[in-house]
């Protein structure tokens, strides 16, 4: 939704405008989804949790699933993800796999915090992940 709504990759958009434009940008987001009647299953990024305000929407107007893994794998991921590779700005100095530990470090918290649940990636396949996903909100649906 970013990206489209800014006509650039994210990357771009923190090369051009900075860190606090994105966070705006996807506040906004945030906002306009907490607001529609349609349910959805939205992608966040990592960093989407770090303004209360968006935590305090997500709580409030959703379930969250936190999609987890070790920091090599998300490493591998996002390397090996050609796609990814090139609309992720870099956060740091540090390479992917410093840069990630770091980050995460930080937001393992928050990340505890937002979750309404937590998926195991690495254990699991994407085919399982998203059947114990779909398994766990009809229960909280029902």
């Amino acid at each position: 939704m970013v990206e489209a709504s800014a006509g650039t990759t994210i990357a771009n958009i923190f090369a051009n405008s900075g860190e606090e434009v994105f966070r705006d940008l996807e506040s906004a987001a945030i906002r306009s989804l907490s607001c529609a009647t349609t349910p959805s299953i939205v992608a966040l990024g990592g960093g989407a949790i770090l303004r209360p305000q968006n935590l305090s929407l997500l709580k409030a107007s959703g379930w969250v699933a936190w999609l987890q893994a070790s920091p090599q794998t998300l490493a591998n991921r996002i390397s090996g993800d050609q796609s990814t590779a090139s609309r992720r700005p870099a956060l740091s100095q540090l390479g992917v796999l410093a840069e990630i530990e770091a980050v995460l470090a930080k937001r393992l918290p928050l990340y505890r915090e937002a979750a309404d649940q937590a998926f195991d990636t690495e254990a699991n396949g994407i085919d399982s992940v998203v059947e114990q996903i779909a398994e766990a909100y009809q229960r909280i649906a029902d």
